[in-house]
């Protein structure tokens, strides 16, 4: 048996179990992420986040979703990270630069004093996969940020759809082989758009900072919204600017909040 020193964070409500794996070097993360993310039986989360140094002097994050898959990229989670590593002095650069599966992300800090209240992403660059794609008797856009996302525009109030039922479905449709994250947005005024996402291996979340930058992509390709635009989700809001063109990053702004420290005993 050995002790593991986890913290809790979360953005806007995405909340997970981050690990510093230098310190604790986790045999089998996968299963711990199926097995403590329960937020019955474990310590709870939307999965786990593990952070270690690489070789280039930056920190890796890898994310592990509550069913144990690797994603390849999580914008809230991101933020979360940067604000461990400056505030425990690990990396004190700012901008700062993390590595992921889906590329090295910089980002600028907000900082009052030491302490990390929020962070813009450079979210690299987006790719519109396909424009008007049917899924499921869903239409939408296919937009990729790193990880794949099929974003439905609805004129109703997205509280009301049925996600759990419909996201599970367009998750697992076999136009998207490796699975899909699912989002449901409506356009409230040319610099709002109010949406709910479904994730891919997690399910229903408070917010996804990956989501939300896809949902805007798709909106901003559209012609739907302003090249500056607020997303609202149930845990609160992200700030994404995009110019338009696939050649130009996109980027997020968003808070990171510490809430606990704990001891696990595997």
């Amino acid at each position: 048996m050995s002790q593991i020193i986890f913290d809790k964070l979360h953005g806007l409500g995405n909340d997970y179990i981050y690990i510093d794996l230098d310190k604790y070097p986790l045999a089998d993360i996968a299963q711990f992420a199926r097995q403590y993310s329960d937020r019955r039986k474990g310590i709870g989360g939307d999965g786990v986040i593990t952070y270690h140094k690489q070789p280039s002097g930056h920190y890796m994050m890898r994310i592990f979703n509550l069913d144990g898959s690797e994603g390849l990229m999580c914008g809230n989670a991101i933020r979360c990270v940067a604000k461990l590593l400056y505030e425990r002095g690990l990396d004190r650069s700012n901008p700062m630069t993390i590595e992921t599966q889906s590329g090295d992300k910089i980002l600028a800090l907000t900082l009052e004093g030491e302490e990390v209240m929020a962070a813009r992403v450079d979210m690299g660059l987006p790719r519109v996969l396909e424009v008007g794609k049917r899924v499921e008797e869903v239409v939408g856009s296919y937009v990729s940020v790193g990880n794949p996302h099929f974003i439905h525009f609805i004129e109703s109030d997205p509280d009301d759809y049925p996600l759990a039922e419909i996201g599970a479905k367009v998750e697992h449709d076999a136009a998207f082989p490796d699975g899909v994250n699912y989002e449901v947005a409506m356009i409230q005024d040319p610099n709002t758009i109010k949406m709910r996402v479904w994730e891919r291996g997690s399910g229903l979340t408070q917010a996804c900072g990956t989501g939300a930058t896809a949902t805007a992509v798709a909106a901003i390709d559209l012609g739907l919204v302003a090249h500056k635009v607020k997303i609202e989700m149930p845990g609160g809001s992200l700030v994404i600017e995009w110019s338009g063109k696939e050649s130009d990053p996109v980027y997020m702004t968003g808070p990171a909040t510490y809430v606990y420290q704990g001891i696990v005993t595997i």
